[in-house]
């Protein structure tokens, strides 16, 4: 019987990879590296590849116990080469360069080196100082985050994210992609999509605060409804479903 195994992640542009250390071999989990390499059917990824450069391993996930396909480094790099996918070659350097050195040395992807004390004192005082500033300069947004937080039944963006489960950036990209919101004029933040504020999803939330500068400004944000966030997550259920399905087929 196979022991699950506590797989250790890093952050590749974004994307989420895993990685298992089987009798100092590294292995990476399959979908993690199709997902970097926008190989959309990791099935078929899989059925390329030499028997010795894929197997499977049991890790620990906060569901329990799963079974995931992993492949060696001999098997990353035939993926690597298949790819048409731009971030394909800086993937390639990155892990080579980077992370399994790190991995190979301390089991973790962090690079361990001894600090300089008199050095580490003075970026320390230094921090001190910039922190002060920023405590200044930053009262006012803060006035306004507690103003625009401070809702009844209504999500900013960011929470909304944490609820479906979803990096932040790529939940906006989603809700942008999807039409619930966008950027007028293609910048600045972000404002509600008129159907979606009809719909009862979405809808903006107004205060007034003074800047540092001491004048009244009136800020606004896009907030999304207990209905918009019941309804987002049905969509997103649906858009995994689907990604699963075609996985399969």
């Amino acid at each position: 019987m196979k022991t699950a195994v506590m797989p250790v992640a890093f952050d590749f542009e974004g994307h989420t990879v895993r990685t298992i250390n089987r009798d100092g071999v590294v292995l990476w989990v399959l979908t993690d590296v199709c997902s970097v390499l926008d190989i959309r059917n990791s099935r078929d990824a899989a059925n390329r590849l030499d028997d010795d450069e894929r197997g499977v391993a049991i890790t620990d996930t906060l569901g329990g116990s799963q079974e995931m396909t992993v492949i060696n480094e001999s098997g990353l790099y035939s993926l690597v080469l298949t790819s048409r996918k731009a971030a394909a070659k800086r993937f390639k350097k990155w892990v080579t360069a980077e992370v399994l050195p790190a991995l190979r040395r301390t089991g973790t992807y962090s690079i361990c080196t001894q600090p300089d004390i008199g050095h580490v004192l003075s970026v320390a005082e230094a921090a001190i100082v910039v922190s002060q500033q920023a405590v200044q300069t930053l009262a006012p947004q803060a006035v306004a985050y507690q103003q625009l937080t401070c809702m009844d039944g209504l999500h900013t963006l960011t929470d909304t994210a944490k609820l479906c489960g979803k990096p932040r950036n790529h939940f906006l990209s989603m809700l942008e992609a999807m039409g619930w919101i966008y950027r007028p004029g293609g910048k600045g933040c972000w404002s509600a999509k008129a159907d979606k504020i009809k719909a009862g999803y979405l809808t903006h939330k107004y205060c007034d605060i003074r800047d540092a500068d001491g004048q009244l400004k009136t800020r606004s944000q896009v907030v999304v409804t207990d209905r918009g966030v019941a309804k987002l997550k049905i969509i997103l259920a649906r858009l995994e479903n689907t990604m699963l399905a075609g996985d399969a087929a």
